[in-house]
């Protein structure tokens, strides 16, 4: 949001005599940090990790009750987060906290692994789920070419990059314009689905915490998929520096973000099984194509 934005100058305590300090403005007010943090958090997630949450919990009940615990744990870590952020009032999110307290050494290791295995890795999955949700409507009921599908990703990835590169301020609006397109996507999913519920269409939900295919070894996996449908809530701590009164504004946006976020996500997935049985449900890659009418 704004990050290459400098405010102006100002003294700065330690500055030689006669020098001035640039600062960054403190531009982001309460609702902008909540737009910023929801529209991190909201991405491919929510379309591809019902499958893995689904078939590692083995029941529809209990994939739900993970869903909403998943929202309750990143939340929690997003508190932790939060005082940090109004600890040190740094931008720089990983990479100022261990600079500030394990020195130069862990924290350029952590931003070297953050951009040339982390970043990368999560990039692809996003660019692959994207290529995936454009094409495969265009083949239903065949599945995608697997090459067109990349090529689509690809495509995507280089438009983003390009917008950055281009202009802060068009990137700025992209975030923003791409952010209402995905939250209008879960509405999209939600309301034929609770609709559906209020018609009595439960059928789905009978024997919703049937145990019959639960492994305690995989539960860890089924967590696993589902926090990784909530990352990005730290996001916001990277520009510290640029919001209005962080020590208010950064608890109180992870708050309503983390509770809207959870919320939506539990409401997707409860219309997904609304839809759709647990078995269609597994063997589709696209979950929102494949939603029956």
């Amino acid at each position: 949001m704004q990050g290459s934005d400098t405010g102006g100058k100002a003294s700065a305590d330690g500055a030689e005599p006669g020098k001035e300090a640039v600062y960054l403005r403190r531009r982001i007010n309460l609702l902008a940090a909540v737009s910023l943090i929801i529209g991190t958090v909201v991405g491919s997630g929510i379309f591809i990790a019902p499958k893995g949450v689904l078939m590692n919990s083995g029941s529809v009940g209990l994939s739900l009750l993970i869903w909403g615990l998943c929202g309750v744990l990143s939340t929690f870590g997003a508190l932790c987060y939060a005082e940090l952020g109004t600890t040190f009032k740094k931008s720089g999110g990983h990479y100022t906290y261990l600079l500030e307290t394990l020195g130069p050494l862990p924290a350029f290791l952590r931003l070297w692994a953050e951009f040339i295995m982390v970043r990368p890795a999560v990039a692809s999955v996003v660019c692959l789920a994207f290529g995936r949700y454009v094409v495969e409507p265009f083949f239903a009921p065949c599945p995608a070419p697997a090459a067109l599908v990349k090529v689509v990703g690809i495509l995507g990835v280089s438009f983003v990059v390009a917008v950055n590169c281009w202009s802060v301020s068009w990137a700025s609006k992209t975030q923003i314009t791409l952010t209402f397109i995905k939250m209008f996507a879960l509405v999209l999913i939600i309301v034929p689905g609770v609709l559906a519920l209020a018609r009595g269409q439960t059928e789905n939900f009978q024997h919703a915490f049937d145990s019959g295919s639960l492994t305690l070894n995989k539960l860890p996996l089924a967590f696993y998929s589902g926090l990784y449908a909530y990352g990005g809530w730290f996001y916001l701590n990277f520009v510290t520096e640029e919001v209005i009164d962080p020590n208010r504004n950064i608890p109180l946006s992870i708050i309503f973000s983390m509770v809207t976020v959870t919320v939506f996500y539990v409401l997707v997935n409860v219309s997904y099984y609304t839809m759709m049985t647990a078995a269609e449900l597994l063997v589709s890659d696209a979950v929102a194509v494949v939603i029956n009418p």
